[in-house]
């Protein structure tokens, strides 16, 4: 087995030698999130620090916005230690020299991309995702993106037409990112339901990445067994990535927590273990199972 992190974020305060990019203040100052970012920094060291104290064999290193639409940084990290990290980067889809910038970037560590404008009905409607959609299915690259309850239509539609292109849903499918320390929701799988109602489409994965920030309670999280144990059973464990969102979620668990508590629920085989765990996405990604 490798264990491997789904989604982990990495960034430095912003300064003039890597300033963070200009309409990020303005745009996130009000959120919440924002208290995650501002004066603070999780460089890859010490990322690798988290990983290995939990025993995690690499992460995938997704952007969280401060340097806009840019991957330079995370692509630079996965070159100075491909072993540990790989890239899911963000990217302008609507960009003509898209094609060119990921096969770039794929040798430089990047295996997959996430569109979180997605979500967004008006340009679902438009069909401006279809473009980039295709590059993706050509290159390999799997798309990760989080949903917007209820679901819109045209959603699915979209899933049934690309059917080459993998989709890696966000965060349970809860439709929201892992809230911090104070902003939990009350009835976080409200839509539990319908998450499970994708399942069938097989060309779907499912992130768990945040799963205890949405727990009431303390390590092992048991009020989130039930629909964990869900997802799991609909999707397939081979189907299905562990995950922490760290740091968003570190004001509400510790990484080690993260790390272990799907390994405390009742009835996860070791063999379902060490595919969600990681067997499942390395996979995915063509990442290799035995690390340096």
């Amino acid at each position: 087995m490798v264990v491997l992190d789904a989604q982990v974020h990495t960034w430095y305060s912003d300064r003039p030698e890597l300033p963070w990019d200009p309409g990020y203040r303005p745009a996130h100052v009000d959120k919440p999130s924002y208290l995650q970012h501002a004066g603070q920094t999780n460089t890859p060291d010490m990322v690798r620090a988290e990983l290995a104290a939990a025993g995690v064999d690499g992460a995938l290193l997704v952007p969280n916005g401060v340097y806009g639409k840019s991957i330079e940084f995370e692509l630079s990290a996965a070159e100075a230690d491909p072993a540990r990290f790989r890239v899911m980067g963000l990217v302008d889809h609507t960009s003509p020299e898209l094609g060119a910038h990921l096969e770039r970037s794929r040798e430089r560590g990047l295996v997959a991309i996430r569109m979180l404008e997605m979500r967004e009905p008006e340009r679902l409607a438009r069909g401006e995702f279809d473009d980039a959609l295709r590059v993706s299915a050509d290159l390999g690259l799997p798309v990760a993106l989080s949903l917007s309850h209820p679901i819109d239509a045209r959603l699915h539609e979209l899933f049934v037409r690309h059917r080459d292109v993998v989709f890696v849903i966000d965060h349970l499918g809860t439709g929201f990112a892992p809230p911090i320390l104070g902003y939990r929701p009350e009835h976080p799988f409200a839509y539990l339901d319908t998450v499970l109602a994708l399942a069938h489409l097989p060309n779907l994965r499912l992130k768990l990445t945040g799963g205890p920030s949405v727990s009431l309670e303390s390590y092992p999280f048991r009020d989130i067994w039930q629909p964990v144990t869900r997802l799991i059973g609909s999707f397939g464990a081979e189907r299905t990535f562990w995950g922490t969102d760290y740091t968003r979620t570190a004001p509400l668990c510790s990484y080690w927590e993260s790390r272990r508590y799907l390994s405390e629920i009742p009835g996860l085989s070791s063999e379902q273990l060490d595919l969600i765990y990681g067997d499942a996405l390395a996979a995915l990604l063509d990442w290799p199972t035995k690390l340096a």
